[in-house]
């Protein structure tokens, strides 16, 4: 495995530090799951969708279960330990696994690991080569790194939201979606691995500062830089493009079924109206080049839905990929759960839970030719692996493990 031999310290909540994980957990670390029933927040966001009776195992009750289906998938591969981080000995605790791990990772708010005393500039006093990264939502420096925010509202923050609205919309919808929260972490891995090769090389460990809300600032850098060297202040646009067309998602026959087109040249303009089998329309002066079909794009879009409502999104997909333009059907779970090409790449993967009966997961979206990655075990129940940590890393022995249960540290 390539990450065979590293051990993380996860002291993450929520999406963006537990993806980040999880992705690390698939290439062969091992992942150790700091927590608490002080913060099971997470692992009680919702059951599965249990039918019939509704009852909610007991193991989900008490916070000990593989939670919601967000914490049950993002955690995959993970061991968890139970460990109050409100006592001293709990902190003490924490330490002497930080001592033997190669990295920390935390997204708590900014100074939640200071309160610890699990700040960078501590841990080097007890591993000098560890690398620390913390993934915040708006980094650790800055007027603002106390603020507390969530996948929505970064994507408001960082101008997503605006941006993708639609323009004939009556007023800006936020967006309910969690992008960055997926797109900072697998960047946050990224970090971690040329981390790792710098300290082999180096023997030098070293901090990491992820801000969230830089990294769905640096996505939107077309719309900044058009503000700045042309003063342009974008809008909201919807599924069009300010250079191509057409460019949009059209409706298709069947309720509420779309499907996306995307035309980037004169070639491939050829070849969709050839896909068309040549209508009148597409002669038109109005659609010679590119900058009419910018300039008439609602003509444009208006011809194109009177051929696309006849035919599937699937049907649409599948006769445009044939002349080579891209194109591809709005996919709902349920098309995305029974999808040939994500099936047949192994994507969808099952897994039997604990009380809770067979789920379905994404797999991991990256393959190795040399090295597979991990088949990744279901997600911990927390303190599962308490045995194995406190005693089999850290050599306590079985009755100190005892009392520091009763004292509630290890809780």
């Amino acid at each position: 495995m390539l990450l065979e031999g590293i051990r993380i310290a996860d002291f993450t909540d929520q999406v963006a530090g537990s993806y980040s994980t999880m992705l690390l957990a698939a290439c062969g670390a091992e992942v150790i799951r700091v927590e608490s029933k002080q913060g099971t927040g997470f692992r009680r966001q919702g059951p599965f969708g249990y039918r019939g009776s509704g009852v909610v195992p007991k193991e989900m009750q008490n916070g000990l279960g593989v939670g919601g289906p967000i914490f049950g998938e993002l955690n995959r591969g993970k061991l968890s330990i139970a460990l109050n981080m409100t006592t001293s000995k709990g902190k003490d605790l924490a330490k002497q696994l930080i001592k033997i791990s190669d990295v920390v990772i935390d997204n708590f708010r900014f100074g939640v690991m200071q309160k610890w005393g699990l700040d960078y500039a501590s841990l080097k006093q007890i591993k000098s080569d560890i690398i620390m990264i913390a993934l915040k939502s708006m980094g650790e420096t800055g007027p603002y790194r106390e603020w507390r925010t969530w996948g929505p509202n970064l994507m408001s923050y960082t101008g997503f939201a605006y941006e993708w609205g639609h323009p004939d919309a009556s007023e800006v919808v936020g967006y309910q979606g969690t992008y960055i929260d997926y797109v900072a972490p697998a960047q946050a891995a990224s970090a971690i691995i040329a981390a790792l090769l710098y300290r082999t090389r180096s023997g030098k460990g070293q901090h990491i500062d992820l801000s969230q809300a830089e990294v769905g600032a640096s996505l939107m850098g077309p719309v900044y830089l058009d503000y700045l060297v042309n003063s342009h202040n974008a809008s909201p646009r919807g599924n069009r493009h300010p250079q191509f067309a057409p460019y949009n998602c059209y409706r298709c026959r069947g309720d509420d079924s779309w499907c996306v087109i995307a035309v980037f040249s004169e070639e491939e303009w050829q070849s969709f109206c050839e896909a068309l089998d040549n209508p009148s329309w597409t002669s038109d002066p109005k659609f010679n080049d590119r900058e009419s079909r910018l300039k008439n794009s609602e003509a444009l879009d208006k011809n194109i839905e009177k051929w696309t409502q006849y035919y599937t999104p699937r049907q649409v997909m599948r006769i445009l990929q044939g002349f080579g333009v891209a194109a591809g059907a709005v996919q709902n779970s349920e098309d995305l759960y029974h999808d040939l090409q994500l099936r047949g790449d192994g994507f969808i993967v099952e897994q039997e839970l604990p009380g809770v009966g067979m789920v379905t997961y994404p797999g991991i979206p990256v393959h190795f030719s040399e090295t597979a990655t991990e088949a990744l075990h279901r997600a911990p129940f927390r303190g599962e692996q308490n045995d194995y940590v406190y005693h089999g890393l850290l050599g306590l022995p079985p009755e100190e493990i005892n009392t520091l249960v009763q004292e509630g540290v290890i809780s």
